[in-house]
């Protein structure tokens, strides 16, 4: 049942570049149209919240907020308006949008004053989420540990493989990047069968490259190679340019990772981009793999089930809510897969 006033642990951004500050946060006195209250059982840490704590899209209006777009609970209560979901039942929290009511957005109180959110934030033990972010899963509590990352990581990877793209087991598909999105790529391209698969780094992921059974490639091996697909998922622009000088003449660069605000891209030979049938590339920039909830989650529940084994060796961190900081030193030094907090 919704508690007002409830007071929980919440890890929140108060300025940036600076490390998260765990606040105990509390409810609103009621719940709005469209909000569901939320305990949460599992979340993971995307790249994309290491790039809100950077501010590589530059000032951020919204401070101080809470972060995290992924993860796994059960429901506590709901407005009277919800109707996708009951009282116990467990659900994927995700940031692309499926059905029903988009609500307003959350604000907490602290001791700091307002606390900012958005329809969906998981870095916390509870969260007031909106209808739209929410798809029911059923009996997947013995899955804990990877369905976080059916939120984010597996969805964006499988969409961007399966609908970005016209995925085939002969493309040659190289990824720039063997963080949390690169290695879920590869992974997902492995279950998929995929033939010719590269992946680089700049820093040495051979460790994590090896539990998953990826080839990580010198950059003297990938320059000497045309690829069907290039997924670029790190933000670099030297990955970028050299990503597009590697495409074939049919190729696509996709790009997943975001440079910093105001970097400059310079392509040799971007004539290649008006050159049919000679060449035919494309440059796209992935819309989380334009990946619906509401259609698709079902395929991820199946992959996920059927290759568990495989796919939890993603997860090669697991922290608590109070080691957050911890987690985000480990990404950013290059030494993790996926990161999942666990709550009690």
């Amino acid at each position: 049942m919704y508690k007002k006033n409830k007071k929980f642990k919440s890890a929140v951004l108060v300025k940036q570049k600076k490390k998260l500050r765990i606040l105990d946060i509390i409810s609103p006195k009621k719940l709005k149209k469209g909000q569901v209250f939320v305990k949460l059982l599992s979340s993971s840490i995307c790249g994309a919240q290491i790039g809100e704590i950077n501010g590589i899209k530059g000032k951020d209006k919204w401070l101080p907020h809470c972060l995290g777009h992924e993860g796994f609970g059960v429901i506590v209560d709901k407005n009277n308006s919800v109707n996708k979901v009951k009282i116990n039942d467990q659900v994927i929290l995700h940031w692309r949008v499926s059905k029903g009511m988009n609500s307003l957005p959350i604000n907490y109180l602290s001791r700091i004053g307002k606390i900012n959110a958005g329809q969906v934030t998981t870095f916390q033990e509870y969260a007031i989420i909106s209808e739209n972010r929410i798809t029911k899963i059923n009996n997947f509590y013995k899955f804990k540990k990877i369905a976080p990352l059916m939120g984010c990581a597996l969805p964006t990877a499988w969409g961007i493989l399966n609908k970005e793209t016209t995925f085939k087991k002969e493309n040659k598909i190289l990824i720039f990047g063997a963080g949390g999105i690169g290695l879920t790529l590869g992974a997902l391209a492995k279950i998929q069968e995929t033939k010719f698969l590269h992946i680089y780094d700049r820093k040495n992921k051979s460790k994590l490259t090896k539990l998953l059974n990826l080839k990580l490639k010198k950059f003297k091996d990938i320059k000497k190679q045309k690829y069907d697909l290039v997924i670029e998922t790190t933000g670099n622009l030297e990955n970028i340019q050299n990503g597009f000088d590697f495409l074939n003449k049919n190729g696509k660069l996709i790009l997943v990772g975001q440079p910093k605000l105001n970097s400059v891209l310079r392509l040799k030979n971007p004539l290649r981009l008006f050159n049919p049938p000679s060449d035919n590339i494309k440059i796209i920039s992935s819309d989380g793999g334009k990946f619906n909830p509401d259609n698709e989650m079902k395929i991820l529940i199946n992959i996920v089930k059927n290759n568990f084994k495989y796919l939890k060796k993603l997860i090669t961190h697991e922290i608590k809510l109070s080691e957050i900081n911890k987690g985000i030193d480990i990404i950013k030094k290059g030494e993790a897969g996926r990161v999942v907090i666990n709550f009690k």
